[in-house]
């Protein structure tokens, strides 16, 4: 079963994460030597963006192997629905059938939760790849105020 991370404990990572990685770029920023600071800024860089994007890579793949565990369990409790069902009526039991009904139950079910609670399940693929689109500029944006304010401070002590 996977249990969530405490939304305070998740804060406390990220803001430590994003506290090293700001001390990191300033200090690179810091550097009197402007060929050894823009090589240093570049790797800090470089190494937040991939550490980053790793963390965001395991968060997808935990998220599809709890989707496919959820699915499968709604589909096992619909089967033996059916099945019983058809045992109390004294049916014929097709087990393909049923298997088919109740995979077909759990994704009805599945997509009637997604529908209830987000606020995309319904849109199309232009208003999706907007919402894409947005949280690409969104990246560029907080990567160039963050890293601006970490070069300012940077400056700031190197001229000190």
């Amino acid at each position: 079963m996977i249990t969530p991370i405490p939304a305070h404990r998740a804060a406390a990572i990220g803001m430590f994460r994003w506290s090293v990685f700001f001390v990191m770029a300033t200090a690179a920023f810091a550097q009197h030597d402007e060929k050894i600071s823009t090589i240093l800024a570049s790797i800090v860089f470089l190494l937040d963006v991939a550490t980053w994007h790793l963390g965001q890579l395991m968060i997808i793949a935990t998220g599809q192997s709890a989707n496919t565990a959820w699915h499968s369990t709604l589909s096992n409790r619909f089967i033996f629905e059916k099945l019983l069902d058809r045992f109390r009526d004294r049916q014929h039991i097709d087990f393909q059938e049923i298997i088919r009904e109740g995979s077909q139950s759990a994704t009805a079910d599945i997509t009637q939760y997604l529908r209830d609670n987000t606020f995309w399940q319904d849109w199309g693929n232009i208003r999706k790849s907007m919402l894409g689109i947005a949280y690409f500029v969104w990246y560029w944006a907080s990567y160039a105020i963050f890293y601006g304010i970490a070069g300012l401070v940077g400056g700031f002590l190197k001229s000190s």
